[in-house]
């Protein structure tokens, strides 16, 4: 029989203090940063049992891996000394991680361990020796902590309590609970000081349970919903860069956008959507066009606030409007949201769109087809009084059909098709005709409700002085690449990113068909410069440019905080998964061996994305 005293107790000995090293460690992230400014109370301790938690859970691993097992075996020592070294390594990768973190916002992560061990990697990294001798010494303490710690432990283990064990089980158990469970609530309701400061500590995923307490009753509270104040952690965003200068146009012309929602591009031709094409040959064609993303959340949050959804966690915590709308109210436009889908999930309603007043969070109706024919209706109903108003107006159709396929068997015109959309069905060998056949018809049944709203606009005299954007927020693959990926959210291709992009500017030429790259990142500037009379440089606010510019749009970025990637030369994808890996592919989704990053693009493409943090 084991003895606790002499085999166990020194390696949980040990466990304790290394919990109490990392969480030193895991604090000091917080140290200079920007994030301070955003916290309270609640957020410091918050914090602080959080880094304890996350601490104890990397000595747990370490124990349960290299010490426990020695343990058993009656070889503590050895054990002992194997944590350590494991110890010592993580101590060292939690203090390189900080200073990547300091750079570059982000953790370490396949992207950047491509970059140091791949191909190129000193061209990218480059440093002066004096610094690589500063950073061996630190490394070298860290390493002489962790055994130091491992000796201590091994001699107070000998005098150390019972009540000492299950005090530090007591508090490690008790730090895990409590920083999961507030953070349930902060999550819930929004709190700026808790959801800023989580995301310092590496590779930490507190628990979230937003659906559950909705289920429950819990409603957040209307100011942390509605409140039009940035929270005290604008300190850490830079967004806009300088303020907004605008100059009233004369003319203010109405702008309606029109999403789609899942729109192939090759749904737009004249017999699935003939209105659609229509519409797109009488105006202007923008036939290469990206989407900043493969889902809706990222997909729109792009469109408004024109920079990537790697931001979205950090605008949604500092309530960071985007400048698009904030101009627009400014300027007098009558600002309003016609959701096919909930504006809840994704929470829409709070992060884009918190600033229009009377806010159409939902739309009823049984079906997807239901819903879009009611936000067709209204929009149509509404727009006789913004024309009575002398006012612009800003309109959002958002349609949700072709993501949903719902529709009825009296509707399906283009035959053979499926009658709903049976996934359990799709495979590598699958021929689409049947599943793409719904999709088709579902687009169908959208552009009638478009071929609706354009004829609204001309009845009520409105399309000679309305801005119209047609586009989709993102595409929807049926295997055009081979590699059995279907619907979206599964990679960054063109058929899961690629959109039309329709854009009829009032008195302008018409019957164009432009082929350059654009990007969702393009039409907040090209309407902020073109109709609102914004005087600032684009980059103030954007990460796009004018939709007119032919400019290189390499090293798009596409995805979100967890997974994005950058649409490099070529429409070369270099995606970091959201395992932390990197993967290199070209337009086809074939692997691509032995890539080479471009130093000096790579710099910069990284300062382009960071420039909105301080």
């Amino acid at each position: 029989m084991l003895n606790f005293k002499h085999t166990l107790k020194p390696g949980f000995v040990y466990l304790a203090v290394t919990t109490l090293i990392f969480f030193i460690q895991l604090a000091w992230y917080i140290h200079g940063s920007p994030v301070t400014a955003a916290m309270d109370a609640a957020g410091w301790v918050f914090f602080l049992t959080s880094c304890l938690s996350h601490g104890a859970c990397l000595a747990l691993i370490l124990w349960l891996v290299l010490c426990l097992p020695l343990s058993m075996a009656r070889l503590p020592r050895l054990g002992g000394w194997l944590m350590c070294g494991g110890a010592a390594i993580v101590s060292v990768l939690l203090f390189l991680n900080m200073q990547v973190y300091d750079i570059y916002r982000f953790h370490i992560n396949g992207f950047v361990l491509n970059l140091v061990f791949g191909g190129g990697g000193s061209e990218i990294f480059t440093f002066d020796t004096a610094l690589y001798i500063r950073e061996a010494f630190l490394l070298a303490i860290f390493i002489a902590i962790a055994a130091g710690a491992w000796i201590a432990s091994m001699k107070f283990s000998r005098i150390c309590t019972t009540k000492f064990v299950w005090t530090a089980i007591a508090v490690m158990l008790g730090s895990t609970l409590w920083a999961h469970g507030y953070h349930i609530y902060a999550a819930f309701m929004q709190k700026s000081s808790v959801l800023k400061s989580q995301r310092l500590i590496p590779y930490y995923f507190p628990t979230t349970a937003n659906s559950l307490m909705a289920d429950l009753g819990y409603i957040p509270p209307q100011g942390n919903v509605f409140d039009d104040t940035p929270s005290t952690a604008s300190g850490e965003v830079n967004y806009p860069l300088h303020p907004i200068v605008a100059e009233k146009p004369q003319q203010q012309p109405n702008i309606l956008l029109i999403l789609i929602d899942s729109w192939s591009r090759r749904a737009l031709d004249p017999e699935t959507m003939p209105n659609a094409y229509r519409y797109a040959r009488e105006n202007v064609l923008y036939d290469n066009h990206f989407s900043c993303s493969n889902g809706t959340r990222g997909s729109v949050f792009g469109i408004y606030f024109s920079v990537p959804a790697y931001y979205w966690d950090l605008f949604e915590s500092s309530k960071v409007n985007p400048v698009f709308i904030d101009t627009m109210l400014e300027s007098g436009y009558i600002c309003q949201v016609y959701p096919g889908a909930t504006l809840v999930g994704p929470p829409f309603f709070r992060v884009v769109f918190r600033k229009i007043p009377n806010l159409n969070i939902s739309t009823p109706g049984n079906t997807a087809w239901d819903r879009d024919r009611a936000i067709t209706d209204n929009f149509i109903r509404d727009l006789p009084k913004y024309v009575a108003s002398g006012k612009p107006f800003f309109s959002m159709v958002f349609y949700d059909l072709p993501h949903s396929f719902e529709i009825t068997p009296e509707q399906l015109r283009f035959q053979p098709s499926w009658t709903f959309a049976d996934y359990t069905k799709l495979n590598n060998d699958l021929d689409p005709t049947g599943f793409f056949n719904l999709y088709r018809n579902t687009c169908y049944e959208t552009d009638k409700m478009l071929g609706d709203i354009l004829a609204a606009l001309d009845r009520e005299g409105c399309a000679d002085n309305t801005v119209v954007i047609v586009t989709g927020d993102h595409a929807q693959e049926f295997n055009e690449n081979r590699k059995n990926y279907w619907s979206h959210g599964g990679n960054f291709s063109r058929w899961q990113i690629q959109v039309p992009l329709i854009v009829h500017v009032p008195g302008a030429e018409g019957g164009i068909v432009r082929t350059h790259r654009t990007t969702h990142y393009d039409i907040v500037p090209t309407l902020m410069q073109t109709f609102l009379g914004v005087k600032n440089p684009i980059d103030d606010y954007s990460a796009g440019h004018l939709l007119t510019d032919t400019v290189s749009r390499d090293w798009h970025v596409v995805g979100s905080e967890l997974n994005y990637g950058f649409i490099v030369e070529g429409d070369t994808i270099l995606e970091k998964t959201p395992s932390g890996g990197l993967e290199v592919t070209d337009a086809a989704l074939n692997p691509v061996d032995g890539y080479r990053v471009d130093a000096a693009a790579f710099r910069s493409a990284m300062t382009r994305l960071n420039r909105f943090m301080k």
